[in-house]
Parts: structure tokens; C-alpha cells; sequence
């Protein structure tokens, strides 16, 4: 875990709307070193305690564990600061805006009831019901042989099963919103994961082809070649390094939405498996042809 890591830990963990659940240290240095290019996974199943993140960091000292790092977008891919103080990948700044505040405290969007979120993550309303389809369709494509499992997780482990929308930023007048769908994979006592995350216009906003974009996922590819599916579009297949997603595919369609969908063997969230899949679930021809599927375009409004 390094300062940025711990920095991001420490903040979701003061803004979460609900006093987070107690965590054993271990499980708080495996989220630490992922906070960043995670948040968004486990915070949907068990948020960070101060308390442990603290814990964390002196775990992470006591080995030597602390280095440096460029700052992260929280809920996002990494990049370069805006003018405005939000970092987005590389290449070409978005079009932002500050969040609002109002005596210093973020203004969140507005709920169905007219009242504004208590955090980013929404939790009712269109957003949320897209979040939610989004996970429909993911467990839509599960291979044959494999099974979505569904456990609901508890105050240690995390559920299974994840899905959520959440604002980013503004880009422009407009608030621009991301949206996740995770679940864990099971076959033959192994279980690893298959992800599919998805960013509105305006919040990757990286030059060049989808290899380009493919290196915007939470993580930096250790390789990158671009892919034509039996459809005529080109995509990023990705390969991520040990302790990252074993495989992942980025398209970015015409309007600007970039999706993700990742895959591993063993799922290593807290909670996750022992043993890994014997395979990936997605064959890299399935992989590649779902990314750009229009089941996963979320044209955000």
C-alpha cells in the first residue's frame, strides 16, 4: 500500500454513508493495495474501516510495503489532473467541472425523492436500475459449466455478487456517471471472476486505438493487441500482470462510452477463492465480441 492508496482508503472510508463493518488486518492490506483501481468492487460490499486502514498502513510500513505512486482517480482509471482537480486518463483532458459544495460539503446528485445522495453511489432511480441491469446482463453471458454464485457476504467477506452506479464528475452541465457489475465464478472447486464496468461519454478520454483505452482499465496491461470480431469492430485485448485481472477487453463506441469487461482466474477480493478455475471462463473470441455487445452500451442520459 502506498500514500495515494492509503490516502483514497482513508477518505472513502470518512464519506461512507454507513458506518463501515470491522475488518480483520489481513483483509485490510489485501483492499488497501487495491483501493484504488477497486473501489468501486468492494466498497458495494464491505467498505474500509479507519480503524483497519490505519491498521493496514502499519502493516504495510513494518514490511517496508510503502512507495510512491501518481495519484488515482477515486472510482476511476488513473491519469492526469483537469483544471479542474479531477484526474482522467491520459491523452486529451475531459470537459469538467467542479462538484458542487455548499459550505464545503459536496453536493450530490439528486435523488428520485428530491433529496441529494448521501455519497456517490446511487441508490435508487434510473441510475441505480441501469446498475442493476447491468448485472442482468452480465450473468446473461455465463459460460456453460461455470456458476454465478450468489452469496450475500457478511461483516468479513464480501458478497459475490456486486452491481452499482455511481457519479463521477461533471462533464460539462451534465453529470456523468459510471456503472459496475461483478460476480464470482465457480466450477469445480475454483472460482475466479468476471467484471464488466462502463463509463458515460466525457470520463475516459484517452487518444488512440482501444489498446490505448484498454491501458485507462484500473490496472496497466502487461500487453495489448487490438482484435476485429466477426462483427467489423476493433477492440483491446489485454493481459494484466500478477495480482491483477488475467484478461480484459476495452471498447469504446462511437459516443464516447468505454466499457470494460475483465476476467481472472482467482478472484482475490477478500472472500474470494483458494483455488483458481482451471481456464478463464471467456474464450478470447467470446471476450472480445462481448465487450462491444450492445447489452453492455449504457447510453446515459
Amino acid at each position: 500500500m502506498n500514500e495515494d492508496e492509503f490516502r483514497v482508503s482513508l477518505r472513502d472510508a470518512l464519506d461512507s454513508a454507513t458506518p463501515p463493518p470491522p475488518m480483520s488486518p489481513a483483509v485490510a492490506v489485501t483492499s488497501g493495495r487495491r483501493a484504488v483501481r477497486r473501489r468501486n468492487l468492494l466498497a458495494a460490499g464491505a467498505a474500509v474501516s479507519v480503524a483497519a486502514v490505519v491498521a493496514a498502513v502499519a502493516v504495510a510500513v513494518a514490511g517496508g510495503g510503502l512507495g510512491s505512486a501518481a495519484p488515482q482517480q477515486v472510482g476511476a482509471p488513473g491519469g492526469t489532473p483537469t483544471a479542474g482537480g479531477t484526474p482522467t486518463p491520459g491523452g486529451t483532458p475531459a470537459v469538467t467541472t467542479p462538484v458542487p459544495t455548499v459550505s464545503g460539503k459536496t453536493v450530490w446528485p439528486t435523488q428520485p425523492n428530491g433529496e441529494p445522495q448521501q455519497d456517490r453511489t446511487a441508490r435508487a432511480g434510473t441510475k441505480y436500475d441501469l446498475g442493476q441491469q447491468l448485472m442482468v446482463d452480465l450473468l446473461a453471458v455465463v459460460p456453460a459449466g461455470y456458476t454465478a454464485l450468489d452469496n450475500p457476504g457478511t461483516d468479513q467477506l464480501v458478497s459475490s455478487r456486486m452491481a452499482q452506479a455511481q457519479f463521477e464528475n461533471k462533464v460539462g452541465d451534465r453529470d456523468a456517471w459510471s456503472y459496475l457489475a461483478s460476480t464470482q465464478l465457480g466450477k469445480d472447486g475454483g472460482v475466479g471472476e468476471l467484471l464488466v464496468t462502463v463509463y458515460e461519454p466525457g470520463l475516459i478520454t484517452v487518444a488512440g486505438d482501444n489498446c490505448a483505452v484498454a491501458a485507462a482499465f484500473w490496472t496497466a496491461p502487461a500487453d495489448c493487441r487490438l482484435v476485429t470480431t466477426t462483427t467489423g469492430v476493433t477492440v483491446g485485448l489485454a493481459s494484466g500482470t500478477k495480482g491483477d485481472y488475467d484478461q480484459w477487453a476495452a471498447y469504446r463506441h462511437a459516443d464516447g462510452t468505454v466499457v470494460f469487461l475483465a476476467q481472472q482466474k482467482l478472484d482475490d477480493r477478500p472472500g474470494g477463492g483458494a483455488k483458481p478455475l482451471a481456464a478463464l471462463p471467456l474464450t478470447e473470441e467470446r471476450l472480445t465480441a462481448l465487450v462491444a455487445d450492445e447489452r453492455f452500451h449504457i447510453k446515459g442520459a
